[in-house]
């Protein structure tokens, strides 16, 4: 054709005054964007962070690239133990949450591990500061009311205290295992328990995260308490500990009480 440019399609006529069409560019990178894994438009989904982990974040909020933090700074706010920590930050760099970075010290050794949030780290955070309109203990009231009035709510309790011990604790793989009462003081202190441990080896809870629901059902939310401490205690590799959860102990505290097969 004589007017048809080299590659044979003729080039569309615009008649005088109209718009002249959208460049099909930018519409085409568009879809690309969209199609190619890894390059979507638009905001993000927040990724899962449990209680625990969530913990650690804020704990590093006011750490950054210059000044990190170590595993044992980590600890001393948190409590618990170091394994456990350790195991958090581990699954926050994995999700691209956390960054790692090796501290120089100046001496002979394997240097320290420093941590700080990343961008995306900070960007979560912030939204998980802002999006929480209905409290734990008014949805753990809810919960527990809504399970009292089932046929066997113990039972409901048990497992609802089992799956809450895996959104608390996760099994650090290759870690040396730790004393049972170890174990229960740290998930107890992420919780939010304030645990302490008495001379007696009792541990006393000084603090509760959902208190009005405990008094208001304590057969209810204490048993799921109860099992969330049996099952850690389980996936720890302490299965043969038995664990009994007091409500309302004493003045100012509920007690754990942990027995060893050869105590029984």
């Amino acid at each position: 054709m004589k007017n048809s440019p080299r590659g044979g399609v003729a080039p569309t006529r615009v008649p005088e005054g109209a718009a002249e069409p959208v460049a099909e560019e930018a519409s085409e990178e568009a879809s690309r964007e969209i199609s190619e894994p890894g390059r979507q438009r638009g905001p993000e989904a927040l990724p899962e962070v449990p209680p625990a982990r969530e913990r650690v974040i804020e704990a590093l909020a006011g750490y950054g690239p210059e000044r990190p933090a170590t595993i044992g700074t980590l600890v001393e706010v948190l409590g618990g133990h170091p394994n456990t920590t350790r195991a958090h930050l581990a699954r926050l760099v994995d999700d691209g949450l956390v960054a790692r970075t090796a501290i120089e010290a100046g001496t002979r050794g394997r240097p320290a591990l420093g941590h700080h949030l990343t961008d995306r780290g900070r960007l979560v955070l912030e939204a998980l500061r802002v999006s929480r309109p209905v409290s734990t203990d008014e949805l753990v009231t809810a919960m527990a009311e809504h399970l009292a009035e089932t046929s066997d709510p113990e039972v409901q309790a048990r497992a609802i205290g089992r799956r809450w011990a895996t959104q608390l604790s996760e099994p650090s793989p290759g870690a040396r295992p730790m004393p049972p009462v170890d174990v229960v003081v740290g998930l107890l202190t992420t919780a939010g328990f304030s645990p302490q441990v008495e001379p007696d080896g009792q541990v006393a809870l000084r603090t509760c995260p959902v208190l009005s629901s405990a008094r208001a059902h304590p057969g209810v939310v204490c048993t799921m308490h109860e099992e969330m401490l049996r099952a850690t205690l389980d996936r720890s590799g302490a299965a043969d500990t038995e664990v009994h959860l007091v409500p309302f102990a004493r003045e100012g505290a509920c007690l754990v009480r942990l027995s060893s097969p050869a105590a029984r």
